[in-house]
């Protein structure tokens, strides 16, 4: 069961790499941008695809009753596991418009990564 929540939150908040609408963000769009090799055409395109995936998940959290630095009932997770998926793939269906399919490959890793590091954070209890 501890897996099963540890999961889901970690799918839950490894929201993507960068959002405009929070202070510094636009660095770790720059700092990805510069480890896929990005355009400026596809920084452009990539950025308006983030944008709308985080207003997307924070839209289905608040739906959820979900808040920043509060703790997330079971319940609420369950609610909101299929909702966030189905954002993600949505997501990642329009980055590989976007992306060549190198690109695509390190972004796939790039998110891995940070679901791994959510993971490790929720079993330490930060």
């Amino acid at each position: 069961m501890f897996k099963a929540i540890a999961l889901s939150l970690s799918l839950l908040f490894a929201t993507p790499l960068i959002a405009q609408a929070d202070p510094g963000k636009g660095q770790r769009l720059e700092m990805m941008a510069e480890k896929l090799q990005l355009t400026d055409e596809q920084k452009e395109k990539v950025r308006q695809i983030m944008n709308q995936s985080m207003e997307e998940r924070r839209a289905i959290l608040k739906d959820a009753g979900i808040e920043r630095g509060k703790k997330p009932t079971l319940s609420q997770l369950r609610e909101v596991r299929g909702p966030m998926q189905a954002s993600r793939e949505k997501m990642n269906e329009q980055m590989a418009q976007v992306l060549s399919a190198e690109q695509m490959e390190k972004f796939s890793a790039m998110q891995q990564e940070m679901r791994d590091k959510m993971r490790k954070k929720f079993k330490e209890g930060k």
